[in-house]
């Protein structure tokens, strides 16, 4: 009820949200009929007049000569819609005819939208039809009999609600087939035999229910299928098979699906294969033949898959592991690194690139607590200099000053600001040669880890 309440407000707000341009282009277009649609959908009054001067001052052409027919015709068609959708909102709901609310509601009082009860009946009755259709399918899909639409039709009655005896009954009979397809699907999927459709018939005759064995049946073989690939990817790593399987479907009375199992069953063992060799291959050793003969412990089947899938999957991964970029980042975060799984022509390579990461990281501290020493200098050379600077400015003022005595006091305070200068000064040039060192030692360390990084190869 909430959607509907708010349908033709928002329809007006939409239309209050039409843009300058959009009205141009439909001027441009001559088309008058659209025009006369979208204001009658929008909930405006017909307004050919102003609709046409506007037009005239946009368009590249004058009006043709029969669009005040077509621009009423448009809008005649756009006021039903907006009623018939207004009504069909109210409709589904499963409520009575709101048409006088809707009247009298506020966006409408505002903007003067012309009423259509004919257009609002028309579409509550299709909205009503659609609840009791909705309706008759839920309660179809949930197993209830037919008889279920005379309580409905009473329920109606008392609260004055017209029912749609034919709806319900068509959505009824869409749900009725719905719930025996779910059947069929829950008792594949399950593994129970189709026989099982027997106990279900008879189970729904007594309380009334439609039987629709064709649903059952077709859901059911459709979905047994899967139920073997299913089963078939289970098994595969839990150590059962299909000699088993086929024995216990034989005995239950259960179709078998032998291709589809087997098929699912050796994707599985090979995807599994493929897997333990992959996981292998990264720093372990080629361990194929322990894997094949402990492949009963771990619940799982040698097929003629493994030894290809194992193998060509170690390789992968283990030419991904046997890199000198590899050896060199672990190295770096000091993680072992197993070289003995990788090709003897390439171990000494490899423990070269290993040892280099670990030196490298050794260069970037060093590196790193150079940066620090040669920042704190820079920033040590910055006060000097500003130090300096201030003191060299107070002994040009000091100097320069008109009214400056010219005694003893006067010289001896000279000397010790020339002296001060001057240390200040040795304190510049010592900080500046020590952050010149600074920077070559972080140029040092750079190069050194640029020669690590480089020389792995």
């Amino acid at each position: 009820m909430k959607i509907a309440l708010r349908l033709i407000p928002l329809l007006l707000l939409l239309a209050g949200c039409q843009s300058h341009l959009q009205r141009v282009a439909y001027c441009k277009i001559g088309d008058w009929t659209a025009i006369g649609h979208k204001d009658g959908l929008m909930g405006e009054p017909a307004n050919y007049a102003t609709r046409k001067d506007f037009c005239d001052d946009h368009a590249d052409q004058p009006a043709i000569a029969d669009a005040a027919a077509r621009y009423s015709a448009g809008w005649a068609h756009g006021n039903w819609d907006a009623w018939h959708a207004l009504g069909s909102a109210d409709g589904v709901q499963g409520t009575r005819s709101q048409f006088d609310l809707r009247a009298n509601g506020e966006e409408i009082r505002k903007h003067k939208t012309p009423l259509n009860r004919a257009a609002y009946d028309a579409g509550w009755s299709a909205g009503n039809s659609r609840y009791w259709q909705n309706l008759g399918q839920k309660e179809g899909a949930e197993g209830k009999p037919l008889t279920q639409k005379d309580i409905n039709r009473d329920h109606a009655a008392a609260a004055q609600l017209r029912f749609d005896d034919s709806a319900y009954t068509d959505g009824w009979r869409a749900g009725n087939r719905t719930f025996w397809s779910d059947a069929g699907y829950t008792d594949a999927r399950n593994g129970t035999p189709d026989d099982e459709f027997r106990n279900r018939a008879a189970a729904a005759r007594r309380a009334g229910v439609d039987v629709q064995e064709a649903s059952y049946r077709a859901a059911w073989n459709a979905e047994i299928v899967n139920y073997w690939r299913n089963l078939g990817t289970k098994d595969a790593t839990s150590g059962k098979e299909f000699g088993l399987r086929g024995r216990e479907a034989k005995a239950k009375g259960l179709k078998i699906h032998e291709k589809e199992y087997r098929q699912a069953w050796e994707t599985r063992l090979t995807e599994y294969w493929r897997q333990t060799g992959a996981e292998d291959g990264y720093g372990h050793p080629y361990q194929l033949e322990d894997r094949m003969a402990n492949a009963s412990r771990a619940g799982v089947f040698v097929i003629p898959a493994t030894r290809d899938a194992y193998t060509n999957a170690w390789r992968q991964e283990n030419a991904r592991y046997c890199t000198p970029d590899n050896a060199f980042e672990r190295g770096r975060g000091n993680i072992g690194m197993a070289v003995e799984v990788c090709a003897p022509v390439a171990q000494n390579q490899l423990k070269h690139a290993y040892v280099s990461g670990q030196d490298y990281e050794i260069a970037a501290a060093k590196h790193s607590d150079a940066v620090t020493a040669a920042n704190d200098l820079a920033n040590r050379v910055l006060d000097a200099r500003g130090r300096l600077g201030r003191l060299e400015r107070e002994m040009r003022v000091a100097r320069d000053a008109k009214d400056r005595p010219n005694n003893e006091e006067s010289a001896k305070q000279d000397r010790r600001r020339e002296q001060e200068r001057r240390e200040l000064v040795d304190y510049v040039q010592r900080l500046e040669r020590q952050f010149e060192d600074a920077r070559r030692w972080v140029d040092r360390h750079d190069q050194q880890m640029q020669r690590l990084r480089r020389e792995i190869y």
